[in-house]
C-alpha cells in the first residue's frame, strides 16, 4: 500500500511520523488499512451529513415562505371579506362593527346570513317584478278592451257623419255636422294615441322594412294638414332636397306617423303663420343615406324652462294650453319612442311667442326604384257601381254598426247578407256562397277566429277581412293566423273598405 491510496490525514501523519520501512511490514500495513477505511468512512458520513443539512434548511426555507404567503393571502382575504360584508345591505339587528378578522368561522357564519337575507330579497324583487309585468299586461289588455269598446259606437259616429255629408242640406247641417266630423277626428286620434303609446311601453312595436318614396309620404302629409292649416290662416311650404332618393327603405308608417304628429302640432299651434317641412340630404355612403327632417313654425313657442316637459307622458307646456288647443300629450312622447327605435333623438330649439323647430337626422337604406302602381291605385278611380253585384256576408253584432255598414254596402250595390255572430256565419257559408266576408272579431256565441277557423276547413278560397275595433297587433297577427286575408280597423274609412272589397271580388 503506498500513500496516493491512503487518506489525505492519515498519510500526512504517516510521512510525518514513520519511516517508509514500517510500510513493508504485512500486519502493519493491514492496521493503517483498516485505520484508513475508517478515515475515508468518517468522510463520506460527514459529507452525507452536510448535504443532508443543506437539503432540509433549502425545505425548510420553503416551506416557510409558502406558510407566510400564505397566512398573508389569508389575512388579505378576510380583510376582503370584512370589507365587502361592510359594503352589503345588512339585515336590521346585526352590526358589522364586531367583526372579528381571527375569527373566521363567525364571519363565515355572518356572511351566511346577508346570503339568505339577500336570497330573500331577490325572492321578493322577483315577486315584485311579475307583479309589474301582470300589472302591465293588466294595463295593456283593459287599454286594449277600451279602445274596443270606444271604437265600436265610434265606428257609427263615423260613418252617419260621413253618409250625412254626401247629402244635399242646409247650411247650419252643413256647418253642424263639420264640427262634428271635426270632433270625432280628434277623438278618434286621441284613442290611436293612448294605444300606439301602450304598444310602445310593452315593447310590442317592430319597424317594418318595405320601399317607400320619401318624398311622396312628406307631400301626402302636407296635403292631409292643408285644410286644417287654412283654416287657421296658416300656409304649409314643402323644402325638399334634390339630393334625397327617391326610394328609400324602412317603416313608411311609422316615419309617417312621426313626421305627421309634428305636423299637426305646428299646424294646431299656430295661427295666421307659416309651418315649414324640410327634408335635406346629409351624406350618402354603403348603398345608405342619412337626412334631417325638420318641422318649423311661427307659433306661440316653447319657453325654455317647459322643453323637457313636452316630451314625458300626458305633459303639456301648462295647463291653458290643454285647455286652448285640447290633446293627450302623447303625440311627442310617441314621437320620440319611435326615433329611438331608430336611433336617432328629437330635437327642439324655440323661444316663447317666436314659434318652434322640432328636427331630427335618420338613417336608412337607399331602396330600388317602386313598381309601377298604376294598376293598384286606379281603385281610386272606382264608382259607385263597380261593385254592383258582389255577394258580401257581414258578421256583426252590435246592431248600430250593422246598419251603417247596410247603408254603405247598399249603396255601393253589393248583395248583402248579415250574421249576428261567428256561429251563424258558418251556417250561412255552408248554405251559400260570397264573394267576400267581413268578419267582426269579439262577438257572442262564437267569435270571429273560431268562425274563420271553421270556414277555412272547408273553404281555403273565399276572402275573409277583419272588420273590428280590436286594433292591437295581437290582434292582427291571431286574424292572419287563423285564415283571414286582410283587416280594417274600425272606424274604417269608407274608402279603404270599398277599396279592399273590390281588391277581394275582382281577383283573377
Amino acid at each position: 500500500m503506498n500513500n496516493t491510496e491512503l487518506h489525505r490525514l492519515l498519510a500526512k501523519q504517516i510521512s510525518k511520523y514513520l519511516s517508509e520501512d514500517y510500510l513493508t511490514h504485512e500486519k502493519f500495513q493491514s492496521f493503517v488499512k483498516a485505520v484508513n477505511d475508517s478515515y475515508l468512512n468518517f468522510e463520506r458520513d460527514k459529507e452525507l451529513f452536510e448535504h443532508s443539512s443543506q437539503l432540509n434548511e433549502k425545505e425548510y426555507a420553503e416551506v416557510n415562505a409558502k406558510l407566510k404567503k400564505e397566512i398573508k393571502q389569508r389575512r388579505l382575504s378576510v380583510e376582503k371579506l370584512i370589507e365587502a360584508i361592510r359594503s352589503l345591505e345588512v339585515q336590521e339587528g346585526l352590526h358589522t362593527e364586531s367583526l372579528d378578522s381571527n375569527n373566521l368561522l363567525s364571519l363565515v357564519d355572518f356572511l351566511q346570513i346577508q346570503i339568505d337575507n339577500r336570497k330573500q330579497i331577490e325572492i321578493e324583487l322577483r315577486k315584485s317584478k311579475e307583479a309589474a309585468e301582470q300589472a302591465t299586461q293588466a294595463k295593456s289588455e283593459f287599454l286594449s278592451m277600451m279602445s274596443h269598446e270606444i271604437r265600436t259606437p265610434l265606428n257609427a259616429i263615423v260613418g252617419l257623419t260621413y253618409l250625412m255629408q254626401q247629402e244635399e242640406m242646409s247650411e247650419n247641417m252643413a256647418e253642424n255636422l263639420k264640427i262634428l266630423q271635426f270632433s270625432t277626428d280628434n277623438l278618434h286620434v286621441l284613442i290611436n294615441d293612448i294605444l300606439d303609446f301602450s304598444k310602445i311601453e310593452a315593447g310590442k312595436v317592430e319597424l317594418e322594412r318595405i320601399s317607400f318614396d320619401f318624398k311622396q309620404l312628406i307631400s301626402n302629409i302636407k296635403k292631409a294638414n292643408q285644410v286644417k292649416a287654412e283654416e287657421k290662416g296658416n300656409k304649409i311650404r314643402l323644402m325638399i332636397d334634390d339630393d334625397v332618393p327617391n326610394v328609400v327603405i324602412g317603416d313608411s308608417l311609422r316615419l309617417g306617423q312621426i313626421i305627421s304628429n309634428l305636423v299637426s302640432n305646428a299646424v294646431k299651434f299656430t295661427r295666421n303663420g307659416s309651418i315649414t317641412v324640410e327634408l335635406a340630404c346629409l351624406r350618402k355612403f354603403d348603398n345608405r343615406v342619412a337626412m334631417e327632417v325638420s318641422v318649423a313654425d311661427t307659433g306661440i313657442g316653447i319657453p325654455l324652462e317647459k322643453q323637457a316637459l313636452i316630451f314625458e307622458k300626458f305633459t303639456q307646456a301648462n295647463s291653458e294650453t290643454t285647455r286652448q288647443f285640447g290633446g293627450t300629450g302623447l303625440g311627442l312622447v310617441i314621437t320620440k319612442k319611435l326615433l329611438e327605435l331608430y336611433d336617432s333623438e328629437i330635437q327642439l330649439e324655440s323661444e316663447a311667442g317666436k314659434g318652434a323647430k322640432f328636427f331630427f337626422t335618420i338613417e336608412l337604406e337607399i331602396g330600388s326604384e317602386l313598381k309601377n302602381k298604376a294598376s293598384e291605385g286606379s281603385n281610386e278611380l272606382l264608382n259607385e257601381n263597380t261593385l254592383k253585384g258582389v255577394r258580401i256576408l257581414l258578421v256583426e253584432d252590435y246592431p248600430i254598426n250593422i246598419k251603417v255598414a247596410t247603408k254603405f254596402l247598399e249603396r255601393w250595390q253589393v248583395e248583402l247578407d248579415v250574421a249576428e255572430n261567428g256561429l251563424i256565419a258558418t251556417e250561412k257559408h255552408e248554405k251559400g256562397r260570397y264573394d267576400v266576408i267581413l268578419m267582426d272579431i269579439q262577438m257572442p256565441v262564437m267569435d270571429g277566429y273560431s268562425a274563420a277557423e271553421k270556414i277555412r276547413e272547408v273553404d281555403s278560397e273565399v276572402p275573409i277581412i277583419a272588420l273590428t275595433a280590436s286594433a292591437t297587433f295581437t290582434n292582427q297577427d291571431r286574424a292572419f293566423i287563423v285564415g283571414m286575408n286582410d283587416y280594417v280597423t274600425k272606424p274604417f274609412n269608407p274608402k279603404e273598405l270599398y277599396q279592399k272589397i273590390a281588391k277581394y271580388s275582382f281577383r283573377d
